[in-house]
């Protein structure tokens, strides 16, 4: 059985408490995010682009970021394709970028796997897990409450962290199109 944590309002308002970073400023704290959109409209370049930036320092999308170190689980790339993306990037590489094609499934190692990398580059700001079908458990549910229950282990990792978790995700296409009458 879960522990309540009850605070009153006069403690919760005068504790000292430190403040959520941005990894992209205005954009992305610290926590979990989904990046979610059709196929093909470019959200693997959009993650690399983030994950070089911040492992850079550089401005992504005209906005500052904190440099640290960056991890990109391309589950669904080769290692020529991520090199050909990068080359079409930058010409300078940078240490603080790392890449994985291969993850665990949420649930069966997932967790271990992140938590060991976070231990092992403790400057870790942002993950991308591209793409969160890949990590997904192998339960025939797919309600939301299954939705919800994997992805508080990640939350979870995220807050503890402090880092930033951004799934990618690709929505689905309607069946049948949308038509104005």
């Amino acid at each position: 059985m879960k522990k309540l944590e009850t605070v009153n309002c006069e403690e919760l308002m005068t504790e000292p408490l430190k403040p959520i970073e941005f990894v992209v400023d205005n954009l992305i704290t610290q926590g979990l995010f989904i990046l979610a959109g059709a196929p093909k409209i470019g959200k693997s370049w959009l993650a690399l682009d983030i994950c070089l930036s911040v492992a850079k320092g550089e401005p992504v999308l005209n906005a500052k970021t904190a440099q640290g170190t960056t991890l990109y689980l391309c589950l669904e790339d080769s290692r020529i394709r991520i090199q050909n993306r990068l080359y079409e990037m930058t010409d300078e590489p940078t240490e603080h970028l790392h890449f994985d094609l291969l993850a665990n499934s949420i649930g069966s190692g997932l967790e271990e796997q992140i938590e060991r990398f976070i231990s092992e580059h403790r400057n870790t700001k942002i993950i991308f897990i591209d793409t969160l079908q890949k990590i997904r458990s192998n339960s025939p549910d797919s309600t939301y409450a299954t939705d919800y229950k994997e992805l508080s282990v990640l939350k979870s990792i995220a807050d503890k962290r402090s880092v930033a978790i951004v799934l990618v995700h690709h929505l689905r296409k309607p069946k049948t199109p949308i038509r104005s009458t």
